[in-house]
């Protein structure tokens, strides 16, 4: 009997055991068996959801000092029931009983309940977190678990890892393991309703305002579980349900779903739901205009958050919105107060980030810790201070890189490494789409076990301040600071004698615009009417734009993506009277304008990479871009070899160019580390928006020397470059995935490897036209234009031969603007 409740329980059917459990703890205590008795009756514990889970967890904590708690197998179903209620209501105690039962099942050889043990620590350490214990123990456990056939774990990590990543709002990428979750316990005998994968996958579909299946889904999850004793998973379902509703505008069906799931928290003294649906509340009848509610709101949901006060994770998100909240009541010294708090709680957060990419999207979650903060201290004038809030976020990967680079050493590949690229070549070399999937479920997996370097556990100390920025400027200078954010945007207006704010209208608005022009762009259309009133939006509102002539753009969200060049007054692009450059953050463009300053003469002026040289079919325009690694989408670039000799004409000597099969990942790696005026790559590009770390240029292949052909994102950052420009003459080296702490992609690799300037674009380009421009862009570089300069000019030679946007926009700066060759 017990054997059978032990397996029904296993697969986490525990309300299907319950009956059977008081049935064995009845006989049990019939035959005088004291310990299974106990064993028995605290197992009928899971299935019920309603009772206060602090009380039985104090319960439970005095069964173990009973004498029938020393029979092992006893003791450690104790801790195990115990670990389960404390994963949900406090992470710090479930971190410290979960290491009991790895310990005693390890001793008692259970080792699949040890797997389950190390992941729960890991799902602990999330909540405190600690990310990047979080990931490599839930990942070892997802991994044994497979390994173990143990597929009730299977589904428990991948739908806890995946729930991680909803978190980050990677909501693409959590769709593999959440669906993997709901696919096993849907096809597998004996596992349960997989409903923490189930309500994941409804806050990912929300993710990807794919609002009717999301809101389908938690429907059918709130139907299921109706006359069930699964409060707190009901709890997490309204939570879902009421974040799609407000992502959808729809306020009052979204305030009502997070007041049922704070009733229910409360009922069941689940403080992590109250925490997470008052600071929703909070910000929900903010909205709507209800302060006193709002304050009501967020008030009970950080003293909840007081009972469980080693969990982090939404501490600063709430002390954030109760510092906005009371802002707006006029209680301006309260309100600083949280703000700082809020942001020292972040950066000990990200000092934990598992690896970069998490570092970039902990900051883009807490965002309007910084943005909130900004604004409030612009509204009080003290800018200085508004620079530093808001360069702790702004740039801060890039930040840390171009501080600690040098001190991170080159390596060999790692065993992980080598498998990752044999996985690559074997992508690459395949077009049939079942092997393509299984290949890159593997590549999932492979990138999941390689650990972060050294750089991620850095923390800028030192953003740059007011005055050191303006030195940095030339008269001739407005840097441009964006801040989206809702109910309005900001611009921070810089130069060299004058710091202004300035009110823009609301993201959403922002974003709508940027968004729908680059897409008109992209097909070739020359919309006037858009490109004014973007430049209405962006840029008439600031009384200094007119008065400069070099423009320094720090973006946020989508203005990573906008052309500001294809921007339009009444008269003209802003090209016909402005440079513009990009930065990542004021900071970064500081940092390198320091840099600049310290650069020694080039040892190798020109290096030049063209790996697809041969003749091709010219009947249709050819293309820089690829939408995967995939070898039939490798097409001749015929034009490319003639660019990158073209270019070597212009340059001083000597030169390095690698062609055709000559141009390998092996070759380039060789020489990066060399001293280099000019670094051109004329390749194809991969931009990935999911894995930014996959987005690569493509080189020529080369399978003996180990290398896949494809130079990654992650590769990149630990290059050492010593170059004043890359050239990246390839499609969609500009785009990645954006945040306010800014844009996963190819040219900030860069920037973090070591260039102090990247040429790079913003969407495909044909292969002649892209020709043309760079021999332009080189001539003027050869009579000793500015960088920024000799971009523009050669554009506008596009631009007045009537050619549209699509053909002139795409190439920008990124990085030091001025610098001649």
């Amino acid at each position: 009997m017990l054997d059978k409740a032990d397996t029904l329980s296993w697969g986490n059917r525990w309300a299907e055991a319950q009956p059977i459990y008081a049935k064995a703890s009845q006989l049990f205590r019939f035959q005088n068996r004291p310990s299974k008795a106990l064993y028995a009756v605290v197992s009928e514990i899971p299935a019920d959801e309603s009772v206060s889970a602090p009380a039985t967890i104090l319960k439970l904590t005095q069964d173990l000092a009973k004498p029938e708690a020393q029979d092992l197998e006893t003791k450690l179903r104790i801790l195990t029931i115990r670990g389960m209620l404390q994963i949900n209501y406090d992470a710090a105690e479930a971190r410290a009983t979960w290491q009991e039962v790895f310990s005693l099942a390890i001793k008692l050889h259970h080792y699949e309940l040890a797997t389950r043990a190390e992941g729960e620590q890991g799902i602990a350490a999330f909540i405190l977190g600690d990310t990047d214990t979080a990931k490599k123990q839930v990942v070892r456990a997802w991994g044994l678990s497979k390994v173990e056939r143990d597929p009730a774990a299977t589904v428990r990590y991948a739908s806890v890892f995946g729930a991680g990543l909803v978190q980050l709002h990677r909501y693409k990428e959590a769709l593999t393991p959440l669906d993997q979750a709901i696919k096993i316990a849907s096809s597998t005998n004996g596992l349960a309703y997989p409903t923490i994968a189930v309500y994941a996958k409804i806050e990912a579909l929300a993710g990807l305002h794919q609002y009717e299946p999301a809101l389908a889904l938690a429907n059918r999850s709130l139907a299921r579980l109706q006359g069930t004793t699964y409060e707190a998973h009901k709890s997490q379902v309204y939570i879902s349900r009421g974040s799609i509703s407000r992502e959808s505008g729809n306020w009052t069906p979204a305030i009502s779903d997070y007041e049922q799931a704070i009733n229910i928290s409360k009922k069941i003294d689940n403080y992590r739901g109250v925490t997470d649906a008052g600071g929703l509340l909070a910000q929900s009848y903010e909205h709507v205009g209800n302060l006193p509610g709002a304050l009501n709101a967020i008030n009970d949901a950080i003293e909840a958050n007081t009972k469980i006060p080693d969990e982090l994770y939404l501490v600063p998100r709430n002390l954030a919105i109760k510092a906005g909240i009371v802002g707006q009541l006029g209680h301006v010294d309260e309100s600083d107060a949280l703000y700082r708090k809020s942001i020292a709680l972040v950066d000990v957060m990200i000092e934990h980030a598992a690896t970069i990419n998490i570092q970039r999207y902990l900051l883009a979650e807490m965002s309007d810790v910084y943005s909130g903060y900004f604004a409030s201290l612009c509204r009080q004038k003290r800018y200085e201070e508004a620079l530093v809030a808001l360069e702790k976020v702004r740039g801060r990967v890039e930040s840390e890189a171009l501080q600690h680079h040098t001190s991170q050493p080159i390596h060999s590949p790692t065993p992980e490494e080598r498998e990752l690229t044999r996985l690559n070549i074997a992508l690459v070399n395949t077009d049939d789409p079942a092997s393509r999937a299984s290949i890159t479920s593997a590549i999932y997996t492979s990138e999941l076990q390689i650990n972060p370097s050294a750089l991620t556990q850095e923390t800028i100390a030192h953003p740059v301040h007011l005055e050191a920025l303006q030195r940095s400027l030339s008269p001739n200078t407005l840097l441009i600071e964006y801040v989206l954010a809702e109910p309005n945007s900001h611009a921070f207006a810089i130069t060299h004698d004058s710091v202004t704010p300035y009110r823009l209208p609301s993201k959403s608005v922002i974003e709508e615009d940027a968004n729908q022009y680059r897409k008109e762009i992209r097909g070739e259309r020359e919309d006037r009417a858009l490109a004014q009133r973007l430049f209405s939006e962006l840029l008439e509102p600031i009384k200094e734009y007119p008065q400069k002539t070099d423009l320094v753009i720090v973006p946020d969200g989508s203005l990573h993506l906008l052309p500001f060049s294809a921007l339009s007054d009444k008269t003209a692009y802003v090209l016909k009277t402005h440079t513009v450059d990009v930065a990542p953050s004021a900071t970064v463009y500081d940092l390198i304008a320091q840099r600049v300053k310290r650069r020694e003469v080039a040892s190798m002026p020109y290096i030049g990479v063209a790996a697809w040289t041969q003749p091709a079919d010219t009947r249709n325009p050819i293309v820089r871009a690829i939408t995967g690694p995939q070898r039939s989408q490798l097409v001749p670039l015929p034009d490319s070899k003639e660019e990158v000799e073209t270019i070597a004409e212009d340059l001083p000597h000597p030169s390095t160019i690698l062609l055709g099969a000559d141009a390998t990942e092996a070759r380039f790696k060789k020489l990066s580390s060399q001293s280099t005026d000019v670094v051109h790559l004329a390749l194809h590009g991969y931009a990935d928006l999911d894995y930014p770390d996959r987005s690569a240029l493509v080189f020529a292949p080369d399978p003996a020397s180990g290398e896949d052909g494809l130079l990654q994102v992650r590769e990149i950052r630990g290059l050492h470059l010593k170059a004043r420009m890359v050239t990246l003459s390839a499609c969609n080296t500009g785009v990645g995935p954006v945040g306010q702490s800014g844009v996963a992609n190819l040219v900030n690799a860069f920037i973090e490897a070591g260039a102090d300037t990247v040429v790079s674009t913003l969407w495909e380009l044909e292969d002649h036209t892209t020709e043309h421009l760079m021999a332009q862009f080189y001539s003027k570089l050869a009579v000793h234009n500015r960088k920024v300069e000799a971009l523009r000019t050669a554009q506008l030679e596009l631009l007045d031969r009537g050619l549209p946007p699509y053909y002139w926009a795409s190439f920008q700066v990124v990085g030091d603007p001025n610098g001649t060759f």
